[in-house]
């Protein structure tokens, strides 16, 4: 199933719904990822502020592909006006969405991945 993120705030449920449609817990994730459970309920509730490596080890110990789309064109005012203006180039909207995968083996080697230290999360 694809799901359409065209806001930050929609990261956090869906990081969520993988983590339970894959039958882990918070415990369960924190321990592959070699943390305290505290602090993968950090994580999963404010993954925003997380570095982006982090979201993508996440997403690949759900099985999880980030797709990067570009969606038509959005007709916009003043800002974008002025946006084109400043840096000489057309604006471009981004759609990402994230599809749920069949594992392979680079999927298997993550999980295989000795647990990390805490001070490194």
């Amino acid at each position: 199933m694809d799901h359409l993120i065209k806001a930050l705030a929609q990261l956090s449920p869906i990081l969520k719904g993988f983590r339970k449609e894959s039958g882990l817990s918070q415990a369960d994730m924190a321990e592959k990822l070699g943390i305290t459970q505290q602090s993968y309920a950090y994580f999963e509730s404010n993954p925003v502020k997380a570095p982006l490596e982090r979201v993508f080890l996440v997403l690949r110990l759900f099985g999880v592909d980030l797709v990067l789309s570009q969606s038509t064109p959005v007709v916009r005012k003043a800002p974008a006006a002025t946006f084109a203006k400043v840096t000489g180039q057309r604006r471009k909207e981004v759609v990402v969405s994230v599809a749920k995968t069949k594992p392979t083996a680079t999927n298997k080697l993550v999980r295989e991945v000795t647990p990390r230290k805490k001070e490194v999360w």
